[in-house]
């Protein structure tokens, strides 16, 4: 995983590529798929080393546990790919998914309307993070440097052997085109396979490993076509989208409206549509990204929306998702901010550390080295989130 910035929680090589070294002593070397000091190039992944002890105690691998057995008495055929991938870290939502082959990586993100850098509290804490959001907010990085403080790209490719860093984006490089069809497909088969319910945000209606597989909740395929759509950001696709907002399946609606907010201006003649979807959508996860749609579209209503979820959650997971859109809203949260100060004060630690880095950017008091997460912690101590012995920032 690493511990220097774009390592640890990202897809790119740096924070998945782990080096794997097997030492088998002579008694056990007739396990081995082949003989000492021999190189295997496949790809594997730390799944692959639960199945290898079952196959080296010769004990069956239940037929749910994924994996391949690296040694023992039943050798997988090699891999070609390895798959990676990044949901929520801590109090940041994100959703990206990844695949390998050791040679050219792949990654595909799902919130292309978040950037990479998202501060997380516990990540700031490192003075990397810290220095380079200093740089960026000075003004003093060249393009590169500062686009991980930009939103995404919906497809990054990467030709690791002469782009080792993933610098060189070769999505949209013809010459790179067989390779991204090859490992797009390669992608897909995967997440098929695995049924990924990461679609689903955290606490929605089917949301589980079981609960995930019925079609009517969680039609998988659907869904990822909806998604892959909504994340493209392109225009072309608003009556797709807008033929889902009235879908009897939640999921189908989260991502039509993703797709909208993702689209931004390109979706203004979309703004009554979202108006009504954040008043009146069953779900509360559709109405949070609807406000958020709202709100960044200069409608004032869509941040109130956001502060009253805030104030009146029907769970922490939904509130989490809500200070999340107001951090990406800008100057007008600050008609939440009392509801933002409830929020950085409250119980559930993820909701609080959020709640407290907006409130210090509203305020005008962040700066990238303030410690979040050590106040927090310094804030528990002295008597609680609603504690009377509160530390002051």
């Amino acid at each position: 995983g690493g511990t220097l910035p774009r390592t640890k929680r990202y897809c790119y090589a740096e924070g998945l590529r782990c080096e794997l070294v097997t030492h088998v002593p002579p008694k056990w070397r007739h396990l081995m798929p082949v003989g000492p000091g021999k190189v295997i190039d496949s790809p594997v992944s730390f799944i692959d080393l639960a199945p290898t002890l079952l196959s080296i105690a010769g004990v069956a691998q239940p037929g749910q546990m994924r994996g391949r057995p690296l040694l023992g008495k039943r050798v997988g055929a090699p891999q070609r790919w390895a798959f990676g991938m990044r949901n929520r870290m801590d109090e940041r939502i994100d959703f990206s998914r990844t695949v390998t082959d050791g040679r050219w990586r792949y990654i595909r993100n799902y919130m292309p309307h978040r950037p990479w850098g998202q501060h997380q509290a516990y990540e700031w804490q490192a003075q990397g993070y810290q220095h380079w959001e200093t740089a960026y907010r000075a003004g003093t990085l060249n393009a590169v440097q500062r686009r991980f403080f930009e939103p995404k790209p919906f497809e990054e490719l990467y030709d690791l052997r002469g782009d080792p860093h993933q610098i060189a984006n070769r999505a949209d490089d013809p010459a790179a085109a067989r390779m991204l069809k090859s490992m797009r497909g390669a992608l897909d088969a995967h997440m098929i396979a695995i049924h990924d319910n990461g679609f689903l945000p955290e606490g929605m209606a089917g949301e589980g490993y079981v609960e995930s597989r019925d079609p009517a909740v969680y039609p998988l395929e659907r869904v990822m076509r909806l998604a892959g759509a909504a994340a493209s950001r392109d225009a072309g696709q608003l009556a797709m989208l807008r033929e889902h907002l009235a879908s009897p399946v939640p999921v189908l609606r989260y991502w039509a409206v993703t797709g909208m907010l993702v689209l931004g201006e390109a979706a203004r003649g979309e703004l009554a549509a979202l108006q009504s979807v954040m008043r009146g959508d069953p779900a509360p996860h559709v109405r949070v990204v609807a406000a958020e749609a709202v709100a960044r579209l200069g409608d004032v209503e869509g941040v109130r929306a956001l502060g009253g979820i805030l104030d009146a959650p029907p769970s922490w997971q939904v509130q989490l998702a809500a200070i999340n859109a107001l951090t990406f809203v800008g100057d007008a949260s600050r008609a939440a901010l009392d509801s933002v100060r409830r929020a950085a004060r409250g119980d559930d630690d993820y909701v609080r550390l959020a709640g407290r880095y907006l409130e210090a950017v509203l305020t005008g008091t962040y700066t990238p080295a303030t410690t979040i997460f050590e106040l927090d912690r310094l804030r528990k101590r002295l008597g609680g989130p609603g504690g009377a012995g509160q530390a002051k920032q």
